[in-house]
């Protein structure tokens, strides 16, 4: 039998999409851990990648290994250490400190933010452009490496980047008479009214860190009330679409919990492996988040429209693009042992194990077999079908935010969700604060 290649397309990216087993992301406590010894011979050039995936979670523990195999292969030459923050609203506050205070690791990523160049304006990134040659820059889009390029130098390096789909509890919708996932928003509104008779939640969502599940929800509505084009596009929050997102964020925000109020990812996410909600928009890391007793009963959902043709069927939101950075070297024998770590890393088969085993979607071109796909779960099987078939990816708002707006926005959904302002005024205020 001939094989077939399944290329999966997310953003406008080509990357690798298989994933085995159980999905992870950062999250938890924050946390230190080394990779292999970090003593070392006379010699061995030695460099410190910072980052936020815990070896506790799938994705940190196979980036762990590749570090290991990485220094096992380059063993008496160069050698990297690895520290791990996972609480990544804090981790990312911590590289931005260290940028300005000249105390950068050699290696770390961040969340890409069109509206926070700070990382490049610090003057303070090594530039990869004299290193991209065309092997390399054939693993990644050419818009990916455009828009990591400031002032015509390469500042980052492609890494990851992530669709989030609506994940549900299929047998608590079963126990609660619902045959169907809703393709209409209203539609599901009346499945939490329909869930909560029975027993069950709605959506999983909280306010504290980035509100990740929040704003997803938030950002996904708007786009069912203008599409796709125009909330990628728009430089304003105060259109009557994200009023309307707003107000019906508001409505769903009734069917979920009561510590939504100053909750975080590791709360939202024990409240859906509890059963006390049903559903949650997140990326393919989100299963590995949640008790094994839950896994059989999790599937995954085509994102509802609000049934008129202003969105498309399945558009997903997306997290930002997560890319590798390096810190500016005076050293050029140090400069060319990053760039001998990035290219490992970034690799093909690098990429297959972390896609493979890591459950991580990354920007880097991966094409993957009938064999790869057949030993992907269920789950995962669903996930790479929604992402595949995805017609737009737009950025969860609050990762195009300015630093400050970022900081406030917490504050200001908590004052929106209890009724202390209304959606319009969430609108101007969070416009107002993004222009500060």
């Amino acid at each position: 039998m001939k094989k077939r290649w399944l290329s999966i397309l997310v953003g406008v990216t080509l990357i690798a999409g298989s994933l085995a087993g159980c999905g992870n992301s950062s999250g938890g406590d924050s946390d230190s851990t080394e990779g292999t010894d970090s003593g070392s011979s006379s010699g061995t050039i030695e460099l410190e990648l910072y980052h936020s995936w815990s070896e506790e979670t799938v994705r940190g523990e196979v980036l762990a290994s590749l570090v290991d195999e990485f220094n096992e292969l380059h063993d008496g030459e160069i050698h990297v250490t690895m520290e791990v923050n996972s609480d990544f609203p804090a981790y990312q506050e911590m590289v931005k400190t260290m940028l300005s205070t000249d105390t950068a690791p050699d290696i770390f990523h961040y969340n890409y933010n069109p509206n926070d160049l700070s990382y490049f304006e610090s003057g303070m990134l090594m530039d990869f452009t004299p290193y991209m040659d065309d092997e390399w820059s054939a693993r990644f889009s050419e818009s990916d490496l455009e828009t990591l390029t400031y002032n015509d130098q390469l500042l980052s390096i492609p890494f990851e980047s992530a669709g989030a789909v609506i994940w549900y509890n299929k047998d608590a919708f079963a126990d609660a008479g619902i045959t169907e996932f809703p393709d209409t928003w209203e539609g599901l509104l009346e499945a939490c009214q329909t869930l909560s008779e029975a027993g069950y939640g709605g959506f999983s969502l909280y306010t504290g860190d980035d509100a990740w599940h929040s704003i997803n929800l938030i950002t996904a509505l708007r786009i069912a009330y203008e599409g796709a084009e125009e909330v990628s596009t728009s430089t304003t929050f105060q259109t009557q679409g994200m009023v309307d997102a707003m107000n019906m964020f508001k409505e769903f925000y009734q069917y979920s919990t009561s510590d939504v109020i100053g909750g975080d990812y590791s709360i939202s996410c024990a409240n859906f492996s509890s059963a006390r909600t049903t559903m949650a928009i997140c990326g393919s890391w989100f299963p590995g988040y949640l008790d094994e007793s839950i896994l059989p009963s999790v599937s995954v959902a085509q994102t509802p429209t609000n049934g008129d043709g202003v969105a498309e069927p399945g558009y997903l939101v997306s997290d930002a693009q997560t890319p590798w950075a390096a810190s500016a070297q005076d050293d050029p024998e140090k400069e060319e042992a990053i760039v001998e770590f990035l290219k490992f890393i970034t690799s093909e088969e690098s990429t297959r194990t972390l896609t493979m085993d890591g459950s991580v979607i990354l920007s880097a071109n991966l094409e993957l077999t009938d064999e790869d796909l057949a030993e992907c779960t269920d789950q995962m099987a669903e996930y790479l079908e929604i992402n595949s078939a995805a017609p737009s990816r737009t950025t969860n708002f609050e990762r195009n935010l300015t630093t400050e707006a970022a900081a406030e926005l917490p504050g200001l959904l908590e004052s929106f969700l209890l009724d202390q302002i209304t959606a319009e005024e969430f609108c101007e205020q969070l416009d107002a604060l993004n222009a500060a």
